[in-house]
């Protein structure tokens, strides 16, 4: 069961919360524990990867809050319990964990627009063969990466949005019910090697 909404997503001024701009009240562990149930309903792998990246948003964390610090102790030993269940190792983890992470960042890039101009580069992240890559918007607004890690020398990527123009909302469902009701564009980036 999906829970996408749940919560509340409003700053206290009432417009939308950032999540790029860090999760507050990180000592506060009971969020990060149904989204690891909710994970687990969807199998192994995802709670395998949910906890890793919820390792990874804490990590730097540890030794400020004694509720945090237990907490991360504890999915430690969770993940290698799955990792065992799952008969896979911490390497062949940590290599599935770094390419979600490496197209997550690049999603980001994409949804966010944050796509330099003039054909300037911009570093995606480390991909799991530990190489770096980047990303560049071409003139005609096609998309590269160097280095090209894609099998196919052309392809289109597409995704669906949702424009709001209301900066402020009284509440949680007011911010729902306007992302319901806004119209959905097809939005397409095309990759050339």
């Amino acid at each position: 069961m999906e829970r996408e909404w749940q919560g509340d997503h409003l700053t206290e001024a009432g417009a939308p919360l950032d999540f790029t701009l860090g999760t507050p009240n990180l000592g506060f562990v009971e969020p990060w524990r149904t989204l690891i149930t909710d994970a687990l309903g969807r199998g192994r792998w995802v709670v395998l990867l949910t906890t890793m990246h919820i390792s990874f948003l804490n990590g730097n964390k540890r030794g400020e809050d004694a509720n945090l610090d237990a907490f991360l102790t504890e999915i430690a030993a969770q993940q290698a319990q799955w990792r065992k269940e799952l008969g896979i190792n911490k390497a062949e983890a940590d290599a599935a964990y770094a390419f979600l992470q490496w197209c997550d960042r690049l999603s980001l890039i994409l949804c966010q627009r944050a796509l330099p101009e003039r054909e300037r580069w911009l570093e995606i992240s480390d991909g799991p063969d530990g190489e770096r890559y980047d990303v560049l918007q071409r003139e005609d607004d096609t998309i590269t990466i160097k280095p090209w890690p894609f099998r196919e020398a052309r392809f289109v990527v597409v995704a669906d949005a949702r424009y709001l123009t209301q900066l402020r909302f009284k509440h949680n469902a007011e911010l729902i019910a306007a992302l319901e009701a806004a119209a959905v564009h097809t939005v397409e980036w095309e990759f050339v090697k």
